[in-house]
Order: C-alpha cells, then sequence, then structure tokens
C-alpha cells in the first residue's frame, strides 16, 4: 500500500516529463516500475515532452525528413539533464512517429537530392563489401585450411564495427597467439 504522499510526487514527477524508471529511481525505489505504469497511465507528461516531439516533428515532415542525428541532438537538447540511451532516443523519435505519421528520420548516408540512387549505390557497396570478406575469408582459409571459415568470417566483422577496440582485441588474440605457439613448438 502506498503512502497518498508518494503518489502524489510521483504524478507530480510525471507531470514534469520523468519516465516511470525516472520516477521510480527519484523515489528510491519506493514505488516500482510496473506500479507506476497501472497507476499513472492517465497522467500526461509535462510540456517538455510536447515541446520536444513537437520539434522533432516540425523537422520530420519536412521534405526532406530529418536525420536521425539532427533528431537525436533535439531531444538531447530537451532532455539536457537525463542521460538517454540509444533506446530511449529511439522510443521518443517513435513517439514522434506516431503522433504524426508523415514523420520521417532518416540515417545521415542517405542523400536528401538523390535517395534512391544513394541508396542503390549504398546496397552495391555492401555487396561488394561481403563479396570482398568471403573472398578474404576463403583466402584465409585456403592457406590455413584446419581453420573455421565462419569463425575468421566472424572475426573479420567484429574488427569493422566501429565499437570495436581493434588494438585491444588485437593485443588478447596476440597473447594467445603466443600462449598457442609456445605449446605447439617443440622443446
Amino acid at each position: 500500500m502506498t503512502t497518498p504522499n508518494l503518489k502524489e510526487q510521483a504524478i507530480l514527477l510525471r507531470q514534469q516529463g520523468l519516465t516511470y524508471p525516472q520516477i521510480s529511481e527519484h523515489l528510491n525505489g519506493a514505488l516500482s516500475v510496473d506500479w507506476l505504469k497501472r497507476n499513472l497511465k492517465g497522467v500526461a507528461k509535462g510540456e517538455a515532452e510536447d515541446k520536444c516531439l513537437n520539434g522533432l516533428i516540425v523537422l520530420a515532415t519536412r521534405p526532406e525528413g530529418v536525420s536521425v542525428y539532427e533528431a537525436n541532438g533535439v531531444i538531447m537538447n530537451h532532455n539536457k539533464d537525463k542521460k538517454l540511451s540509444k533506446d530511449q532516443l529511439r522510443y521518443i523519435r517513435n513517439k514522434a512517429k506516431a503522433k504524426d505519421g508523415r514523420s520521417l528520420f532518416r540515417p545521415d548516408w542517405v542523400s536528401t537530392t538523390a535517395p534512391n540512387d544513394s541508396f542503390q549505390s549504398f546496397c552495391a557497396y555492401v555487396l561488394h563489401m561481403q563479396d570482398e570478406i568471403d573472398n578474404l575469408v576463403r583466402w584465409y582459409c585456403d592457406t590455413y585450411p584446419d581453420t573455421s571459415a565462419s569463425s575468421v568470417k566472424y572475426e573479420l566483422l567484429e574488427y569493422l564495427k566501429p565499437e570495436s577496440k581493434v588494438y585491444g582485441r588485437l593485443d588478447k588474440a596476440e597473447k594467445m597467439v603466443e600462449a598457442l605457439e609456445q605449446r605447439l613448438t617443440p622443446v
């Protein structure tokens, strides 16, 4: 059973635009996220969220739409006191789409002057890259036939990820290779 004071605090926080997890955290877990969802669903979020959504919609309904990067900047400017995750940013963009179905959020790699041409070129580059990776895997496995093609391909793709820490990954692999080499070298 919750005290009226806690519920009132939760309502005020919701009206200020806080999410259910933020409200629960702000109240030191006194009210669970599930409880908040059940009991505050009729409480409208504050105008800060409306300003954010309306700002997004203005940009997203332009003929060229809005890039995801630019949209995230708008969201962050309206939520300076909050640290939003990628999922939370996506959630807010989806709310803007739900509010106005004409909203268009595009990746920055899509040209606004030649969208179809840029998409077709991008697809061709992706296919080319896949072919090149398959060639590299085949060449590697031809040189080292005791290796797994799927593992080689997986590892190559890991190094292509921007968040991959290539040097740390290579250092770790090098240490493992040195240990393996010592094990396999006859004394």
